[in-house]
């Protein structure tokens, strides 16, 4: 009967033999990683447009909805997020906050890896409550294979914020390309990739910390082999 409870849990840390604690903790960091991984993929779908005026004066309400036709996720490259400050005659100043998600492609496949890579682990966890050595052939199998998986998202991640910082140059450098109209000018913008490049780089640790809990796991069940002779 396959089970992992609270008591086992206790046993493989206080009870078990070092090599067992080693491979445990190594499982666990594992788990940890992919959850984060999972966790900044559902951040990098946000999609929103926020766009404020200095000004009360209902005129100048124009400026925000010219900006959203100018700058919005329908003309950018995501992933991206972009703070603009806009100078208005010299005068009114209107700011607007862009963040444009990831493709639905990539957030889903990315999803889909980080779940199974985790599913593998949990099969890690069991082979190590049951000492059962198919549980722990089975985690290694696969994890060669989802750890390659992991391997081609992130860099397929790192890709696409390269494409978002090439395509979205305009905007990102105010150059004279990007312009609402007449007497408004780009005063300040900051254009930032750092959850989505911390994303792409965790998936890399993450498959890299997969690997190891395989290596791990196998002189684990080495060694339970040489036990039972």
């Amino acid at each position: 009967m396959i089970r992992f409870s609270s008591e086992d849990a206790k046993r493989l840390i206080f009870e078990a033999p070092d090599t067992t604690r080693r491979t445990l903790f190594v499982l666990l960091f594992t788990f940890v990683c992919l959850i984060i991984h999972i966790y900044c993929t559902y951040l990098g779908t946000a999609n929103s447009w926020t766009c404020e005026l200095d000004s009360t004066d209902p005129k100048h309400n124009y400026v925000c909805k010219e900006l959203m036709q100018k700058a919005s996720c329908s003309t950018l490259t995501g992933p991206l997020k972009a703070e603009i400050l806009l100078n208005i005659n010299d005068e009114v100043k209107a700011s607007a906050l862009i963040v444009c998600p990831w493709e639905n492609a990539i957030s889903e496949l990315r999803i889909c890896f980080a779940l199974g890579s985790a599913l593998v682990v949990i099969i890690g966890l069991l082979s190590l409550s049951n000492e059962d050595k198919k549980l722990a052939d089975l985690h290694i199998n696969s994890a060669y294979f989802f750890t390659l998986l992991l391997v081609i998202s992130s860099t397929f991640d790192l890709f696409a914020v390269s494409n978002s910082n090439t395509n979205n140059y305009s905007l990102c450098n105010l150059t004279n390309e990007f312009s609402v109209e007449d007497g408004i000018s780009g005063e300040y913008l900051s254009c930032t990739h750092d959850i989505y490049n911390f994303t792409a780089y965790l998936g890399y640790v993450a498959a890299v910390m997969l690997l190891a809990s395989s290596y791990y796991l196998k002189g684990w069940r080495d060694n339970l082999s040489l036990d039972g002779l």
